[in-house]
């Protein structure tokens, strides 16, 4: 999603020491070894918990080492570059790892609306007599995705910018809502269209 700023494997939002050494015009090497003499003592808490070993492969097919930092980290090591240009890279950095975070929040929370919708779609269709099947779940959130997309399939919300997510998670609210009202599926179709499409229109008056 961001060339300075990436998701770990914990839900993180951190940058690598190659991409730091890259923005700030450094060698990789040597900030390799600044942060290796910082993490000799194992016992370091900062460290620790900001600082994790990584391995990445280069054009010609070689393994090297790396670290991954969290935002306390890039901060610590970033307060020494200095410069014009350095303090530009400094700011991008500070917005890249800003917002990676606010959408790693907004996705866990496109999780949360998604089981809401489920769990008000089995509830309304239980109330009315009907049994949910898992591929009534499944429609609705295609139902949502072609809001977005136009096309009534899955969709891989971790491809999704921080916009889309934003407008995801009111699409799922406004669908609950509607299901919960015991609105038709077409007109409530109509209906996330219409909040798109205004959702849209107002992006570009701003």
């Amino acid at each position: 999603m961001n060339e300075l700023v990436h998701i770990n494997r914990n839900k993180e939002a951190v940058t690598t020491s190659r991409k730091l050494a890259e923005h700030f015009q450094k060698r990789h090497d040597n900030l390799l070894q600044k942060i290796s003499q910082l993490k000799l003592d194992d016992k370091e808490i900062f460290t620790a918990l900001n600082i994790k070993v990584s391995h990445y492969v280069d054009d010609s097919g070689k393994k090297n080492k790396e670290f991954n930092l969290n935002r306390d980290a890039y901060a610590f090591f970033a307060m020494g570059f200095t410069g014009k240009k350095a303090n530009k890279f400094k700011i991008d950095f500070i917005h890249a790892f800003n917002d990676m975070e606010k959408w790693i929040t907004e996705r866990v929370q496109a999780s949360v609306e998604y089981k809401v919708m489920s769990t008000t779609l089995k509830e309304t269709r239980l109330i009315d007599g009907k049994e949910t099947q898992r591929f009534h779940y499944a429609n609705e959130a295609k139902l949502v995705n072609w809001a977005i997309t136009g096309e009534f399939k899955p969709l891989d919300r971790a491809t999704l910018s921080l916009k889309e997510i934003d407008l995801l998670n009111l699409l799922q609210t406004k669908n609950t809502v509607l299901i919960a009202i015991g609105m038709s599926r077409d007109l409530r179709k109509e209906a996330l269209k219409t909040i798109v499409e205004l959702n849209r229109n107002v992006q570009l008056i701003d």
